[in-house]
């Protein structure tokens, strides 16, 4: 029998809120700590980040968890478009 390390990791506060409810936003009928748990190192590094930082990369607090879940519910809004001028 193995036994599998143990792992403190320590969430910002209000940060498993947003993880709770951009679930729930999604209609999910499933639990989704599996898919938080693969995941919480990527949610985690990017959390630290300053606003600064992330938008270095073209994302912003709110665009933490589409970003890093993005192949499991990717964006279905339709684009924006422009009328030709």
């Amino acid at each position: 029998m193995s036994i599998e390390p143990v792992h403190l990791q320590f969430v910002r506060p209000g940060l498993r809120d947003r993880i709770d409810l951009y679930f729930a936003a999604r209609g999910q009928g499933f639990n989704p700590a599996t898919y938080v748990r693969s995941r919480l190192a990527s949610i985690l590094h990017l959390d630290a980040m300053s606003d600064a930082e992330l938008a270095t990369f073209g994302l912003t607090r709110d665009g933490i968890l589409p970003f890093v879940f993005e192949d499991c519910f990717p964006d279905t809004t339709p684009p924006k478009r422009t009328p030709p001028a």
